[in-house]
């Protein structure tokens, strides 16, 4: 009968304990919260009509940067040369400077091209726009 009590006594107590710590940490959680909220509104104080616009500025003017490189890569007049490298073909092109820049990794194995194709790719064959690049890369496949 003690055994008994004293296990219901145990098992009272760690109930208890439980339901406090759950209590704690709920109490915890919502005054995080209630921080995080505090903080957004003290921030909101500072964030203008001004910053607003400007921020919109800045992100035009990034989305703008953006399509610019992109038309530059997809420029048909771009020269693009394809080159054979560690048994595949790389195509790359050709920047502003005149510097070879890596466009792409191409999965076409050169070892079953002929022996022609493979010395030019080797030398570096010099393509204008990538429609001209993507025919070329479809008779090497």
């Amino acid at each position: 009968m003690f055994k008994k009590v004293i296990i219901y006594i145990s098992i009272i107590s760690v109930l208890v304990i439980g339901i406090l710590i759950y209590k704690n940490i709920k109490k915890d959680k919502q005054e995080k919260n209630n921080s995080m909220i505090e903080d957004k509104i003290e921030l909101s104080k500072f964030v203008t009509d001004d910053c607003i616009d400007e921020w919109e500025d800045y992100a035009l003017t990034k989305q703008e940067e953006l399509s610019k490189v992109n038309s530059d890569l997809t420029d048909e007049n771009k020269t693009y040369i394809l080159k054979a490298e560690k048994e595949y073909i790389n195509i790359y092109y050709l920047n502003e400077k005149g510097e070879a820049v890596l466009y792409r990794v191409t999965e076409i194995p050169i070892q079953f091209l002929s022996k022609e194709d493979v010395a030019k790719l080797e030398e570096g064959i010099e393509v204008k726009g990538l429609i001209n690049v993507n025919q070329l890369l479809e008779d090497f496949e």
